[in-house]
């Protein structure tokens, strides 16, 4: 199932959805329609003819919450999709920001990175839709050590604003990892362990069964990695990296 035709096409979110304008009311949000299935499709009649973006319920108190509910296709052959919890692949909150990775329904390797950031309620800002290697050719790393060796790489500015937050994506056939550039986030010492990288750097990272990220502050920014990978390939990756003041981060290397 494809979400967009090419893979480059970003997604931005500002004061309108897809099928409208989202505007903050009083009256309480709705969920998705009950009679919306999550479907898959056969192959050959998965082409998407509408990408809707709804208003997530208030109950939807984190930005994977909010991406299952607002997200829905529409398919040429006449069939609705919805995300489930199952597809969300890592959730990386940091401060006011969020990073989500969605599984895409289409194929093991095709994803979406959605883009949040919190002002009273968690509000998606962007859609990155990433698809992963179809060859099993070695991907160009640039000196990052990643935990896959074929991989495709993207990235996207959050906004137009001056400093925005820049994501870069590394998507492998099985996984994907995020990098993410912020303006400084405030570290929760409660909710993460502290570990020392081997470049001494002082890290936070946060690990599940099927997702982990990892955090640090590096001159006036801050770094964030996540992906459904485990913590050690983060930490890893982390210590590959070049400082976020050089012109090639994150690459260690220049082209």
């Amino acid at each position: 199932m494809r979400f967009v035709k090419p893979m480059t096409t970003i997604v931005l979110i500002s004061s309108c959805l897809l099928s409208g304008c989202m505007t903050e009311t009083e009256e309480p949000a709705v969920k998705p329609p009950a009679d919306v299935k999550t479907v898959k499709p056969v192959e050959e009649k998965n082409e998407v003819e509408e990408f809707l973006i709804k208003e997530p319920s208030k109950d939807a108190d984190t930005p994977g919450k909010a991406a299952v509910e607002q997200i829905q296709l529409t398919f040429k052959n006449g069939q609705t999709a919805v995300p489930t919890e199952d597809d969300v692949l890592s959730e990386a909150i940091l401060g006011q920001k969020a990073v989500v990775s969605l599984h895409a329904p289409e194929g093991q390797n095709d994803y979406m990175v959605l883009f949040y950031e919190k002002v009273n309620r968690w509000t998606l800002t962007g859609i990155l839709p990433v698809t992963g290697p179809n060859t099993s050719r070695r991907s160009e790393s640039r000196g990052l050590k990643l935990p896959f060796q074929t991989f495709r790489s993207d990235e996207m500015t959050w906004s137009d604003a001056k400093n925005a937050p820049t994501t870069w994506t590394f998507a492998g056939k099985q996984a994907i990892i995020t990098v993410s550039k912020l303006s400084q986030q405030t570290m929760d010492d409660n909710q993460s362990a502290v570990v020392t990288l081997s470049n001494g750097i002082e890290a936070y990272i946060h690990e599940t069964k099927r997702e982990a990220s990892l955090s640090y502050q590096d001159s006036e920014q801050t770094v964030l990695l996540a992906g459904n990978v485990s913590v050690a390939s983060l930490k890893t990756l982390a210590e590959s990296l070049p400082s976020v003041t050089s012109l090639s981060f994150p690459y260690a290397e220049t082209e």
